[in-house]
């Protein structure tokens, strides 16, 4: 029996039992209501529910606390972020102390000696690049009299995991996210770039810096360095040392996601494989060794199944359209 059907016959069989219930009360005594009955039928008595009139508070939890989490990261972290400014290029950094050392991207300030820093609060520093390691994209920043400045709170960066929740806080800028991939030593997140792009603190959800973004973003995705990597790297710049080598292969320049695919060379290291082979910035990297480059972040897992020394086909277009390969001998990063 279809379904239809059965609704007919239930609508007929209601109808009737409903006509004789009528029917039969025809045969009793029939009451009129009272005013009182027809006052109340035409204007109800309102019914509270509850046992009061005003809607119920909102529960512990729900929007109204991941609002609050938001803003009591964003004011923990904030004041530790400052604004750097290289000409017409703008970018984040994290104060390492009180006095004003900056840790930074090293591609933001690559090629630079003195920066502009903000703070969260508007105070304007001269800052002067203290050193810097490509390698690892790390970079410190020093300005003269400052005092009083927020250092940032860093975590331990081991402790992260796929799925964690994480919040972007940039100079300008914030979104939020979760840890997407971990890979080639680089912490992957759906927390996209701001505006600066580079340089803000990834922050996870005890309010921890665990990591600080740079340039090498794949859309809307966002791509960290580590906090652990961030600070070996700046004490040892701090102590006028270099890091040690990796022992990874080394190809020597800061990359961007190119228009169309591929990957857009920013800066090249001078002396390093790439400029010594002729490789040089506004060039895009197509492939190496074979294997197709899609953006910037495809190029250091495909570099990690290469040994330094090794020499490598680097498909590169060039800013007319031309393509070439040029062979790179790799160094040790």
């Amino acid at each position: 029996m279809e379904l239809r059907d059965i609704r007919n016959r239930l609508g007929t069989a209601v109808l009737a039992g409903g006509t004789a219930l009528v029917l039969a009360s025809c045969t009793l005594p029939v009451r009129f209501a009272t005013p009182e009955e027809v006052q109340q039928a035409t204007n109800p008595t309102p019914v509270t529910v509850g046992g009061g009139g005003s809607a119920p508070a909102p529960a512990p939890g729900g929007l109204d606390q991941i609002q609050a989490d938001l803003r009591r990261l964003i004011s923990q972290v904030g004041p530790s972020v400052v604004r750097i400014d290289i000409g017409t290029a703008s970018g984040s950094g994290l104060l390492l102390d009180s006095i004003g050392t900056v840790v930074t991207p090293a591609s933001l300030v690559a090629g630079s000696q003195q920066v502009s820093i903000t703070t969260s609060s508007g105070q304007k520093y001269t800052g002067f690049v203290a050193g810097a390691d490509t390698n690892s994209d790390v970079a410190l920043v020093r300005v003269s009299g400052a005092t009083g400045l927020t250092p940032a709170p860093f975590g331990d960066s081991t402790g992260v995991q796929l799925g964690d929740v994480v919040v972007s806080i940039g100079s300008k800028s914030v979104s939020q996210g979760i840890v997407s991939q971990i890979a080639s030593g680089l912490i992957v997140t759906t927390a996209p770039a701001g505006s600066e792009g580079s340089g803000s603190a990834l922050v996870n959800i005890a309010g921890q810096v665990i990591g600080m973004t740079t340039l090498g973003s794949q859309g809307a995705l966002g791509v960290a360095i580590p906090s652990n990597q961030v600070n070996t790297v700046a004490q040892q710049l701090l102590k006028g040392g270099s890091p040690t080598p990796s022992g990874k292969a080394f190809l020597g320049v800061t990359l961007t996601d190119a228009t169309g695919g591929g990957a857009q060379v920013q800066s090249v290291v001078a002396g390093g494989p790439a400029a010594t082979a002729g490789i040089q910035s506004g060039w895009t990297i197509l492939a190496i060794g074979g294997h197709s480059v899609s953006n910037a972040a495809a190029v250091a897992p495909i570099l990690a199944t290469y040994a330094p020394g090794q020499r490598v086909a680097v498909t590169v277009r060039l800013p007319n359209g031309s393509t070439r390969s040029i062979q790179v001998l790799l160094g040790s990063g």
